[in-house]
Order: C-alpha cells, then structure tokens, then sequence
C-alpha cells in the first residue's frame, strides 16, 4: 500500500474517533438525561442498529457495481457532518430516534466502503497487524477527546452535550476532503449477481455460513442488553458525563495495549479458538453490569471489556475480510450486516419491553439483574455455536494450546479445520 493512502487512512481513523467515536459513547447517555425510558431505549437502539446494517445491503451493492469507494465514504462523510450538527438540537427522545436513525443510515454507507477499502488495499498476510495500526490510531483518537471532554464538562450543564457533537460534525468535514486525495490502487470489478444468487452462494459457503449464522443467533441476545447500559449508568447509578468519559478511556486505553500486541500474533495463530473465548467472556459483563455498585467496579469492568474488545477488533474483523470473495466484499459485509440489523431490531425491543416488564413489577436495581440475568444466558448459550467456525485454508498458522482440542473433530491433524477471517 502506498505511504500517501496509509497516512489517510490513518489520518482519517483517528479523526474519525476524535469526533465520531467519542459523540457515539453520549447519545444513549444523552437520551436517557432527556426523558428516554426502556421502551424508547429499545426502539433507539433497535431502529439505529438495524438501519445501520440493514442499510448496508444497499450501499454494499452499490459500491460493488460502482467499483470505487472513496466518493462514498467523501458522500456520506459531507451528510454525516450536517446530522451530527443537528444533534443537541434534538430535545425529545423521538426526535432523537429520528436524527440517530438518519446518522445510522448513512454511516452504514461509510462503515461498508470503508472495511471493503481496507481490505483492497491490505495484504491478509499482515492484515492483522494493518488493522492493530489502525485500531491503535483510532483508540488514540478517542482517549485524547475524552480527556479533553473531561475538563471541558461542567457536570451536568445541558450545553456540555454540544461538546462532543459538535467536534464530530468538524472531523467529517475534514475527513471528507481528505478522500478526494486517497488513491484507489485498482478498479474493482463491477458485481453482477442478484441477491438470491449470493444468498443461495452463503448458504453453501462452509466457511462463511458457519459464521453468519453464530452472530446472527447470538445477535439477538447481544442486542437485547443495549437498552439497559445506559438505563444503568444514569439512572441506577448516577455517574454524569465525566464519568462516563473516564469508563471509556479506560475500555479504550486497554485496548490500545492489547491491539499493540495482538495484531502480529493475530496473523500467526489460528483464530477460531480465539474468537469462541472472546464471545464466551464477552457474555459476562451483563453480570457485571449487573452487580456492579460503584465507580470502581464500573472501571473493572471496562478493563475486562477492553481487553476483550481489542480481542474482537483483530481477530474477528480479519478473519471475517478472509472469508469473503474478494470481488464481492461490500456485498458480503453488507449482508451479513443487514441480517445482524434485523435481529438486533428484534433483540433491542425485546430488552427494552423486558425491562419495563420486570420494572413494572420490581424495584429498578432488582429489575435490570433479572434482566441481565436472562440476556446472560442467551449470550452463553449461542456463545458455543462459534464452535463451528473453521480456517478456511493454512496459511502458516499454529494451534493456541489447549484450545485447540475444541476443533480436533472438524479435522484430524488440523484443531480448527482450515482458515477464515471476519469483519466488523
């Protein structure tokens, strides 16, 4: 890859998590402050994440015909600069569902251009350690906006929510100038298939479907605790906007030391047994968030979920870029993102109306673990049907020890089967 489009796609990751990123950690927070309760959590968060991936399946057929990404991402980076604008200005929680959801849509366009473009222009021999860079990057974007928020926040003032906001209405416009000088190396290929073609291709891919339909089916719990976080972090605990800044630098920076070393090691070993650990202790922190009554309880587990975020960065997102046929990325991402929005609608609904119902007839604090509990024991479940997951060709890479006896009986002599990769 050219140094010139390294340095703008670094360049652009950090901006990006400079403005984007850390505006991102306060619109649940915002919409809680100005009236939102679980139902609205729920449809906040069900209706931003399925239009953001079911908005995919449209932007990723159409980057694969046009051939080029960067008018997308410069497109959507101008719409995007505009709808963050708006943000403070939105004061209701509908109005908020609206601006979100339009924010949602169009960032899907940047989201499937993007990973599509990253993985044009990166070899998958170091793939690993090209998305630890940038990963790297953007963490470093995000902890110095937040420690700048940290000190500009004046507690509670409605005004500070402008803060954040606003920088990411800033960082899109200049992230959009900036694509007018990447350079694409190669024109991809037009796509020609039809969705049922590609749909009825999935199915029988015995390296993607395996893993489309573990998110997919874990997807639905995942989603189901997003409505309660925020519901925990304002009205359970109280924590105002500088404390929910301080929690996320703590999950970034850890992920900032973990990237650091995983990148390189991502691209040596073989990472389904990484990836079903990571999903299996991911399903923890709803148990955390569960009974965890302080500040610094709250701080631990933003270190565990940090070092288990940066796990999910590399591992997964490579893995999931190797999988997918190379003329066909956008397609392939959009998908499987479009089918993860449809369950997260329906996942995110679910966790909302839950928790109303189990408000309706306890206490807040006992009604958000029962809640927890319940979205738990979902994630642990569907957590073993990563299991299934193989490598979908050798590519010099070796066992992980004892994980790897998981995957003896997909294939004798070889613990995961073959070699895959993911994506975001």
């Amino acid at each position: 890859m050219p140094d010139k489009n390294k340095l703008i796609i670094g360049t652009r990751s950090f901006l990006s998590s400079l403005g984007a990123t850390a505006a991102s950690t306060f619109v649940g927070i915002y919409a809680v402050m100005i009236g939102a309760g679980a139902v609205e959590m729920g449809w906040l968060q069900s209706s931003v994440n399925s239009i953001s991936n079911g908005g995919q399946i449209l932007w990723g057929k159409l980057s694969d015909r046009a051939g080029r990404r960067k008018g997308f991402l410069g497109l959507g980076s101008v719409i995007l600069a505009v709808l963050w604008f708006l943000m403070p200005y939105t004061v209701t929680p509908i109005g908020l569902i609206i601006v979100y959801s339009l924010i949602a849509l169009f960032g899907s366009m940047i989201t499937v251009n993007w990973f599509s473009l990253i993985a044009d222009l990166s070899d998958t021999s170091v793939r690993g350690k090209f998305l630890a860079f940038i990963n790297n990057v953007s963490s470093v974007g995000t902890i110095i906006s937040l420690t700048a928020m940290v000190f500009l926040f004046n507690g509670n003032s409605s005004r500070d929510i402008e803060i954040p906001f606003f920088l990411a209405a800033l960082t899109y416009v200049v992230s959009a100038v900036m694509m007018v000088f990447l350079k694409e190396e190669r024109h991809r290929p037009k796509f020609k298939y039809s969705m049922m073609k590609t749909l009825r291709h999935i199915r029988e891919d015995e390296n993607f479907y395996p893993y489309f339909r573990a998110t997919n089916v874990q997807g639905f719990f995942w989603s189901m605790a997003w409505p309660m976080f925020p519901i925990t972090i304002i009205s359970l605990m109280n924590f105002d906007l500088r404390d929910v800044a301080i929690l996320t630098i703590v999950s970034v920076g850890i992920s900032i030391i973990v990237q650091t070393f995983l990148g390189r090691y991502n691209d040596r070993k073989e990472r389904p047994p990484l990836i079903f650990l990571n999903r299996l202790m991911l399903s923890l922190i709803p148990v955390f968030y569960a009974f965890s009554n302080s500040l610094f309880l709250f701080v631990l587990v933003e270190v565990y979920s940090g070092f288990l975020g940066a796990l999910q960065n590399i591992v997964m997102n490579s893995y999931l870029l190797d999988i997918i046929p190379g003329s066909r990325r956008a397609e392939y991402i959009s998908i499987i993102n479009g089918f993860n929005g449809l369950v997260y609608l329906m996942g995110a609904l679910t966790g909302g109306y839950l928790l109303e119902f189990t408000e309706s007839v306890l206490p807040l604090k006992t009604a958000l673990i029962a809640a927890y509990m319940v979205v738990f024991t979902g994630r642990f479940l569907t957590s073993f049907l990563f299991l299934k997951l193989k490598e979908p060709e050798k590519r010099g890479r070796t066992p992980i020890g004892l994980f790897s006896i998981l995957y003896k009986q997909k294939m004798p002599g070889n613990p995961s089967g073959g070699a895959i990769k993911m994506k975001d």
